[in-house]
């Protein structure tokens, strides 16, 4: 599911982990639900625009919510892409969203100053 996002605004998003069944899945308290955004989805992870690391802590009703922040979204305008995994304490690493694009537009209203 592609994220759309004006320039310099706040966003948030629910993440809710589902298993085959699609039975609700917590973390436990030593897993890490990862966000990352990248121009190029083949770049290193330091070379990401966006990194957000939610833990069991993080829970809000049944899934997991993140916020974005108006410098956060603060990018050049254009497409980037994003992915959602699940780490667990001994590295496995399990895709929620393996890539999906990430859009920053314009914004044709701004907040009054």
């Amino acid at each position: 599911m592609s994220i759309i996002i004006p320039r310099a605004s706040t966003y948030f998003k629910r993440i809710r982990l589902e298993d085959e069944h699609k039975n609700c899945v917590l973390l436990t308290d030593t897993d890490k639900l990862i966000f990352e955004v990248k121009k190029n989805p083949k770049d290193n992870d330091s070379r990401a625009y966006i990194k957000k690391i939610m833990t069991h802590d993080d829970e809000f009703e049944g899934g997991y919510g993140f916020e974005l922040t108006p410098e956060e979204t603060d990018l050049p305008e254009g497409t980037y892409y994003y992915g959602i995994g699940v780490q667990r304490k001994n590295g496995e690493y399990y895709h929620v969203i393996s890539i999906d694009e990430f859009i920053i537009k314009q914004s044709v209203s701004r907040k009054d100053d």
